[in-house]
């Protein structure tokens, strides 16, 4: 079983939203306040039928629904026009690959798409003894435009058109999120519950009879004892009944509300924050064999790289079988489960992936994950260049002609290696990323033009590279001095060099180091015109 595809409305940022899923691993990468992290909450939601912990006929808040939708009604019936009432709704459509009697429970054409497969829908809307209360509501200008969420009611239902709870469900779902980690002493419920998740049933038996043994031990201990046998000496005035102390031996006491998870006697809490993240993750992994659907939330918090590497080779070992839905700023988690299993979310709420890669492109990001590619996705422009030496000549030249940095603009300088530009280009034609490439000729304009030719011309408009046709300079450091004097980069780079072989000779072996003086100097150069025509 897994999710084909996740429609919402109405839901926190979204108008409308419609997310294609893989059946394996889907990375949704966004800028920030793009919706990564409402995609995560809006499928838990309709999977669970809970929210922040809680069913979510209790947890309803103004805030879940669409801040601009609520506004819209809110404006029209304060001018005496009508419109619909705002609400949620979130559907899961689902795909098995057996026949499943379970699943074939859920199946039926009661969604918004009319198609006829298993699913799930959860709808917070407006009850109907309420609609014209609401409606006078939100006409009354003097009324806060908040939307009274006392008149809505949840509906949990399969696409069969049948109400649903969690026990009825033939899957489940497990949410990984670290930021749960609590900053305080004391038992932490989430791990708690990732170690009860681990346990067998005998297990979780005997540990609850120690725990109430214990419970019980406790009114034997003498100074307990001795405390009890005081407080009836003194009576209190209160009430006729005898007063004790005792430990809580209700159902609503159990282990995971009372003892604290440690590791080498360490209390779990005061534990390393890396640490934390590393146990939770991989305790919500190993007691998730049950679940086909696992979301994670930014598994790069905390960890560091060594780590990170090993939890995503976990990912990409023990989740195989089962579909994992992950939100991430992080390149590195990108390339390790695959850029073709990107889900994009731009600021509009489109989607876009990367699908259609070639093999090639994939095995070669997933090889080598230390590719920022991330940057080359979100950034508004990239300027792809092929070392660090590159990097600072164009973002002082950027600087010189705009006033500022390129990442002020929004425009990416990013060295990739000469070798990488056409697989950042793959992504960049899918994506139609504003991009471009400044390169050297490297003594062959034809061989350039030939490695180069499936990205000229006007078939991709928003690819530009940028090279000089000057054979006789080949590389940056000889296109700077036809760009500059000789007397011109040896007071920048504080040489005195007689000649332009000796000048080139040494820029040549000192890339890096003339580069950074080029970048930082106070003194006026001239960029070659084909970096120039990149930063246009």
């Amino acid at each position: 079983m897994h999710i084909t595809r996740v429609y919402i409305e109405g839901f926190k940022r979204f108008t409308t939203f419609n997310l294609e899923l893989n059946p394996s691993f889907n990375v949704i990468v966004g800028d920030n306040e793009t919706g990564k992290t409402s995609v995560l909450e809006a499928i838990g939601l309709v999977l669970t039928g809970q929210y922040d912990g809680r069913l979510i006929q209790s947890a309803i808040d103004p805030y879940l629904f669409n801040a601009a939708i609520v506004a819209d009604y809110f404006q029209k019936r304060q001018k005496g026009e009508h419109g619909n009432p705002p609400r949620i709704l979130i559907e899961a459509y689902l795909q098995t690959d057996d026949n499943n009697s379970a699943l074939v429970r859920l199946k039926g054409s009661n969604n918004s798409k009319n198609e006829d497969c298993p699913g799930l829908a959860l709808t917070i809307e407006v009850e109907s003894d309420h609609i014209e209360t609401l409606r006078d509501y939100a006409a009354d200008e003097s009324n806060p435009t908040v939307l009274p969420v006392e008149f809505y009611k949840a509906t949990w239902r399969s696409f069969a058109g049948q109400g649903v709870n969690l026990k009825s469900l033939p899957f489940r779902t497990v949410t990984i999120d670290t930021s749960l980690t609590r900053v305080y002493r004391g038992p932490n419920k989430y791990v708690s519950q990732r170690v009860n998740d681990v346990l067998t049933e005998q297990q979780q038996r005997e540990l609850s009879l120690a725990y109430k043994k214990l419970r019980h031990g406790f009114l034997q201990e003498p100074g307990v004892t001795a405390i009890n046998k005081d407080l009836e000496m003194r009576g209190n005035p209160a009430t006729t009944k005898k007063l004790t102390v005792q430990m809580d031996m209700s159902s609503r006491s159990s282990w995971d509300s009372a003892i604290t998870p440690h590791l080498d006697d360490l209390p779990f809490d005061c534990a390393g924050k890396g640490e934390q993240c590393r146990v939770q993750m991989r305790l919500a992994i190993a007691g998730a064999e049950q679940s086909r659907v696992l979301l994670i939330e930014e598994p790069e918090n905390h960890l560091s790289h060594s780590n990170l590497n090993m939890f995503m080779d976990d990912i990409r070992q023990d989740c195989a079988d089962r579909q994992v839905i992950i939100t991430t700023h992080s390149a590195f988690v990108l390339n390790k489960l695959g850029v073709d299993n990107l889900r994009l979310i731009s600021r509009t709420g489109q989607t876009a992936d990367l699908t259609e890669l070639t093999p090639e492109t994939k095995n070669y990001f997933m090889k080598l994950p230390g590719y920022d590619t991330l940057r080359l996705i979100l950034s508004k422009r990239s300027i792809l260049v092929e070392g660090p030496s590159d990097e600072l000549i164009v973002q002082r030249a950027y600087k010189d002609k705009h006033g500022k940095l390129p990442l002020a603009d929004g425009v990416d300088v990013i060295a990739v290696g000469s070798l990488a530009f056409k697989r950042f280009l793959e992504i960049a034609v899918l994506l139609q990323s504003d991009v471009r490439v400044v390169t050297d000729n490297d003594g062959s304009v034809v061989e350039l033009q030939a490695k180069y030719a499936g990205y000229m011309g006007g078939e991709h408009p928003n690819i530009k590279l940028c090279y000089d046709a000057d054979v006789n300079c080949r590389t940056l450091e000889p296109q700077l001095l036809k760009a500059n004097s000789r007397d011109t980069l040896n007071a920048i780079l504080g040489k005195t060099y007689a000649n332009d072989e000796a000048l080139l000779k040494y820029m040549d072996g000192n890339k890096t180091d003339c580069a950074l003086k080029m970048f930082e100097t106070a003194r006026a150069w001239v960029a070659p015109e084909y970096i120039v025509n990149a930063i246009e």
